[in-house]
């Protein structure tokens, strides 16, 4: 008897051939199994009817873990299988041959714990950065195309040696057929450099002396580390100087946090919050940047997440950080990507070198090509009834190539979204499926734009797609990802449509959370800027829709904030123009000064100036559409200037990050309920007047209330009103599921309330979250994909 068996979904790069390889053996089938170009596998086999049909249970339900079908399709009616597959089983040679159904390679995986145990006892690999097997290593970084063959990944420039060629044919071997598999004899090697490019230790002295980078740290030095996606900036945790330093060098981020990487839990404990479920998520094989709150312990440098109550941890992925915790003194080490703000991040020994001599002290390099820059993910968990719901803030390594499924019953047009302008992320929806690209970042330089061309053709080229029916991209017409759109599809000769930025977002949480094509959803999509239809600048939206109809039908009150995008740098401009929309020049100045944290202000050379200019502009309602917002983001922003917890905007949400961290330090057990009305308009949706909740914290201010008991009154109050607003559009227009999406979610309080005020409101309604896709701007290419789709059905 004789069956073909044609499987899609994850099943290359895991192991897979020789799963099916040891199966057939143990049930004494012959034929062969081989990889394909579009990442599946095909086997053929020759049995009885029984070992065929056993062979097929097993390989159905013992499947590899990180293994995953998404199409299993025998076939019973062949005749015979070539005669060189007839005496034995077999691992036939890869085909190019692609299906309908395009498969997809699992994600770069960590370093696992028999390769770590091996590292420190096996001769041939003891302390051996690149030491892999078929369960770990890196998958996406280094392949360049299908099938997954090491001829196809940048392990061709490394032959096996006899030893390693000899695991890696033996089928009892856990390298058998492990792609990225090396030693210290045949593999990539590391070297290290001092930033004048001196040789410090060669290839050879680092395998004698692996533990000289972790000395150089302890001592206080900065060391550049190429590692498998990309470059990180590390040093001590425990000391100011060297994280200032690379502050200072990275410019524009101002005071953003790093993230540190520490061993493992217990090490994590010393300076932070980490229970069982965070620990298991840190050790996932996403092995993500998780953040932790930290605890009373913590004694690291306070310039990593300045006035932060949060720190980014991950543990170990690679097997050179392995070896560097071998001789760390500090609890963990500060490891940020080793990159210029708004830049990708490094990949070339040569441009590593260029760029970091003035930050770097020493450089540790290897001679493994990068093919894929990939940077590390970042999740978050937020607490909602003693449940944790994790949040994806930046979904690259440990996600990416993997797809997110469509809600589509037949599959659709091929196309392609660029998504808004900043956490940008490139997508590409084929079949029932969208396969995002990794993160991308601030397309503000024309290294990120190439960066994310490049990021996209290589993920056109592993699924095979040569032809694309549409493209699309956000509404804002100055996005570069919008004029990279107009390009691509005149040349590609079919059409670009642009989709307001909180449609997407919308659309994103309905996919992420399984809703029907004609299924219509509630979403609050609260974040800080999205180009409206109306020429204002949205942000704090209630929306209603589906993939192809939306309605604005409530949100934010509209603020004027003269001064675009310089008033969300220096957010006191936006403090001031709302002080001014309830007092006089003078009260303002008055109130102002009567409050110390404030009078950084009035001290200010031009604050007259400014007051005056914004005065007038006020006055005389020469106020540009663009000026005019319903921004969530501008709210915090403007609280948080207000209660003194920021001055400047020194990254992207900034003053909202710290307001969160601020109002955690409310008196415990007291409660502040501040009253947000909300009213029709002359367009018939609902307005939230949130130009009352400022005020009423203002004048709670003059009147000596507790700071941290505002703040956090300000944020649960703030999304009591939205999710109250939610849950009468629902009832109004009798829809179940309501959420929110944009990156709001990402402040703990206002996440938690909302969502408590949905499940609160009783079992008519369904809350709705994001639990695979970003909640921030990372969704949005995601998003667009089946808003092009619908326009092209």
């Amino acid at each position: 008897m004789y069956c073909q068996i044609m499987i899609n979904g994850v099943v290359q790069g895991i192991g897979f051939r020789p799963f099916v390889y040891n199966l057939a053996i143990r049930h004494k089938l012959v034929g062969f199994v081989l990889n394909r170009g579009d990442a599946g596998v095909e086997i053929q086999i020759k049995g009885s009817k029984g070992q065929i049909l056993t062979f097929i249970d097993e390989l159905q339900h013992l499947k590899p873990p990180l293994a995953r079908y998404e199409k299993f399709d025998t076939n019973f009616d062949i005749a015979s299988i070539d005669n060189a597959y007839l005496t034995k089983f077999q691992i036939a040679e890869s085909t190019l041959t692609r299906g309908n159904e395009g498969s997809y390679i699992p994600p770069d995986l960590p370093i696992c714990e028999k390769c770590i145990n091996e590292m420190g006892f096996d001769q041939r690999r003891l302390n051996y950065p690149f030491t892999s097997c078929v369960d770990c290593g890196p998958r996406y970084s280094v392949i360049s195309s299908l099938p997954y063959d090491r001829p196809r990944t940048v392990m061709e420039d490394f032959p096996l040696c006899s030893t390693c060629l000899g695991e890696y044919t033996n089928p009892t071997d856990r390298r058998f057929h492990a792609q990225t598999t090396c030693c210290w004899e045949c593999g990539p090697q590391y070297r290290l450099l001092d930033n004048k490019g001196n040789i410090i230790l060669s290839p050879e002295d680092f395998r004698r002396n692996v533990n000289i980078p972790s000395k150089l740290l302890n001592e206080g030095n900065i060391i550049a580390i190429k590692g498998i996606g990309g470059t990180h900036i590390a040093c001590r945790t425990m000391l100011d100087d060297p994280i200032l330093k690379i502050r200072d060098w990275k410019g524009a981020r101002g005071e953003k946090p790093f993230a540190v990487i520490s061993k493992n839990q217990r090490t994590t404990q010393q300076f932070a919050h980490c229970s069982l479920l965070e620990a298991n998520y840190l050790n996932s094989y996403i092995r993500p940047i998780l953040l932790l709150d930290k605890n009373d312990q913590y004694s690291l440098s306070e310039y990593i997440s300045p006035n932060l109550h949060n720190i980014g941890v991950l543990f170990p992925y690679a097997g050179i950080h392995v070896t560097l915790f071998h001789s760390i003194n500090d609890p963990a080490l500060v490891m940020t990507s080793g990159n210029p703000s708004n830049m990708p991040i490094l990949i070339r020994n040569s441009q590593i070198q260029k760029n970091l001599s003035t930050v770097a002290d020493y450089f540790l390099l290897h001679d493994r090509t990068i093919y894929q820059r990939i940077d590390d993910s970042v999740l978050r968990l937020h607490l909602l009834d003693n449940q944790e719901y994790p949040l994806i803030i930046r979904r690259s390594r440990g996600y990416v190539p993997e797809p997110i499924s469509l809600p589509w019953k037949h599959n659709a047009p091929v196309v392609m979204a660029l998504g808004a302008e900043m956490h940008t992320v490139g997508a590409i929806g084929i079949g029932k499926r969208v396969f995002p690209t990794q993160h991308i970042g601030h397309l503000s330089t024309l290294e990120n734009i190439e960066f994310l061309k490049l990021s996209m053709k290589h993920m056109r080229s592993l699924l095979g797609i040569e032809k694309i029916q549409g493209i699309g991209g956000d509404l804002h017409p100055q996005f570069s990802s919008t004029t990279l759109g107009k390009e691509w599809s005149e040349k590609a000769g079919v059409p670009f449509f642009q989709f307001q930025h909180h449609f997407a977002h919308l659309s994103a949480l309905a996919i992420d959370a399984g809703v029907h094509p004609e299924e219509t959803i509630i979403c609050a999509a609260l974040d800080g800027t999205g180009y409206g239809e109306d020429g204002t600048i949205w942000g704090g939206e209630i929306l209603m829709g589906n993939y192809s109809n939306f309605e604005r039908v409530a949100h934010l009150e509209v603020l004027s904030i003269p001064g675009g995008d310089l008033a969300i740098k220096q957010p006191h401009r936006a403090f001031l123009a709302n002080l001014l929309s309830f007092m006089s020049s003078e009260e303002v100045t008055e109130s102002i000064e009567s409050l110390p944290w404030l009078k950084w202000i009035t001290d200010s050379e031009n604050y007259s100036l400014l007051l005056n200019s914004l005065s007038k502009q006020l006055k005389n309602h020469n106020i540009s559409s663009h000026n005019l917002t319903s921004s969530c983001g501008r709210v915090l922003d403007i609280l948080s200037v207000m209660l003194g917890v920021t001055k400047f905007r020194t990254y992207e949400g900034e003053p909202a990050i710290k307001l969160e961290s601020f109002s955690k330090n409310k008196i415990s057990n007291s409660e502040l309920t501040l009253e947000i009305p909300y009213k029709k308009n002359s367009v018939g949706s609902i307005e939230i007047q949130t130009k009352e909740l400022l005020q009423t914290v203002w004048y709670g201010m003059l009147e000596g209330k507790n700071k941290y008991l505002l703040a956090h009154a300000a944020e649960r109050s703030l999304a009591k009103t939205i999710a109250d607003v939610s849950i009468l559009m629902a009832e109004r227009h009798g829809i179940e599921k309501i959420g929110m999406s944009g990156g709001v979610c990402y402040n703990q309080a206002i996440f938690s309330e909302f969502y408590r005020n949905i499940v609160s409101a009783g079992k008519k309604y369904t809350p709705i979250y994001h639990k695979q896709i970003p909640c921030g701007d990372g969704c949005i290419s995601i998003g667009q994909v089946p808003l092009i789709q619908e326009k092209l059905i």
